[in-house]
C-alpha cells in the first residue's frame, strides 16, 4: 500500500509538471443524460448512474467467473495461498502474478475512466481514491472478492447516508463515520469481514 501511494504521488507530480494542474471534466454521451422511472418508490433514477451500476455488476461477475471458474484463476488463488507449493508443481507463478497485475491495472484504468464521469479529475484525487480503496480492503478482508464487494457497499452506504443525515453545515464530517466503521470492523474482526486469518 505504501509503495502504491508513493508511486501515485510521483506520477501525479509528473502529470502536473507536464500537463498542468487544471481539473478536467468527463461527460457521458448525451443520450444517458436523462431520468428513468423504474416504478420503484416513485423515484426517478439517472440513466448514467444505472449504466454505471450495470458496469460494476458486469465487471464483478466477470472477475468472479475468471477467478473461480478458470484454470488461471485457480492458479492465482493457489499462488496467493502457498506460492512455494504452487511453484513446486511446475507452474511459473511469476507469470501468473504478472497476468493478475495486468488485469488489475486494466480494471483500475476502466474504473478511473468510468468513475471520472461522475466528477471532475484534478490533482490530489488519486490520494482520496487510494484511501477509499485501502479502507474497503481493510473492511472486506484482504484477498476476498466477496469482501471487496461487501466493503465497498458498506463504505459507500455509510459515507452517503451520513452526508445526507448530518446537518447541512456539518456534511464534511461524514468521513468520520467511515473511519468509525473501519474502527468497529478492526475491533471485532481484525482480518476483515470476509478475510481469513494468516
Amino acid at each position: 500500500a505504501l509503495i502504491t501511494i508513493a508511486i501515485s504521488v510521483i506520477v501525479a507530480d509528473q502529470v502536473v509538471a507536464h500537463f498542468g494542474g487544471t481539473a478536467v471534466s468527463v461527460t457521458w454521451p448525451g443520450w444517458t443524460n436523462r431520468l428513468v422511472d423504474l416504478q420503484l418508490f416513485d423515484i426517478q433514477y439517472s440513466l448514467a448512474r444505472l449504466i454505471l451500476l450495470a458496469f460494476g455488476v458486469a465487471v464483478g461477475l466477470a472477475l468472479w467467473l475468471w477467478l473461480y471458474r478458470t484454470r488461471t484463476g485457480m492458479i492465482i488463488r493457489a499462488g496467493v495461498d502457498d506460492q512455494q507449493m504452487t511453484s513446486a508443481l511446475g507452474i511459473n507463478i511469476q507469470i501468473t502474478f504478472a497476468i493478475a497485475f495486468v488485469v488489475g491495472s486494466a480494471l483500475a484504468a476502466f474504473g478511473g475512466a468510468v468513475g471520472a464521469s461522475q466528477g471532475g479529475i484534478g490533482p490530489g484525487q488519486d490520494g482520496q481514491w487510494l484511501l477509499n480503496s485501502l479502507v474497503v480492503v481493510i473492511i472486506g478482508g484482504m484477498g476476498s472478492l466477496v469482501g471487496a464487494i461487501a466493503g465497498s457497499l458498506l463504505y459507500g452506504l455509510v459515507f452517503s447516508f451520513s452526508a445526507v443525515y448530518l446537518p447541512a453545515e456539518s456534511t464534511q464530517y461524514s468521513i468520520v463515520f467511515t473511519f468509525m466503521l473501519l474502527a468497529l470492523v478492526l475491533a471485532f474482526r481484525p482480518q476483515g469481514l470476509f478475510g481469513r486469518s494468516g
